[in-house]
């Protein structure tokens, strides 16, 4: 009686059958999807560092005729930016605002962040808070945010001074 399992040779060449199916099979990369998948996130990690070098970028603040008064650290349902906007106006033209923080602080204590009837000659005036961050929008106005937070949040600009 034979010491073997029964059909040895039969097994033994379905074994050297499927290792040559696996060592002639091409690699993962050089396939067409092990390609496509490379090549898909290469362009993810691009556009993440695109993206994120584009946020952080500290700019300047260009356009001085309009300050953004945030009233928290959020934006409206429809992506713009929740609060008030002052600007100054003379008779001759609008004037440049050169401390954007103290104008939002006048607005917060005149009552413009206070739940104020809109026709009311004399409004509750409010609080302002201690603390601001200042930061730029894409057309290079100040938008001016109550609390220390990072301006990529709201997809701004970090302020350059």
């Amino acid at each position: 009686m034979s010491e073997r399992m029964p059909h040895h040779r039969e097994v033994q060449d379905l074994l050297v059958e499927q290792m040559r199916r696996d060592l002639s099979r091409p690699k993962w990369w050089t396939t067409i999807w092990g390609r496509l998948s490379i090549a898909g996130g290469v362009l993810s990690v691009a556009g993440a560092g695109v993206a994120g070098v584009v946020l952080l970028d500290e700019r300047p603040v260009t356009e001085t005729t309009i300050v953004h008064c945030l009233e928290g650290p959020y934006r409206n349902s429809d992506g713009t930016l929740s609060g008030a906007s002052a600007s100054v106006a003379t008779p001759d033209g609008v004037v440049a605002i050169t401390d954007a923080e103290a104008t939002c602080i006048q607005m917060w204590e005149g009552g413009a962040f206070e739940d104020n009837d809109p026709l009311s000659a004399t409004p509750v005036p409010g609080v302002a808070p201690e603390e601001f961050t200042t930061c730029v929008t894409d057309e290079g106005e100040a938008a001016v945010v109550p609390g220390v937070i990072e301006c990529s949040v709201l997809r701004l600009h970090p302020f350059q001074s």
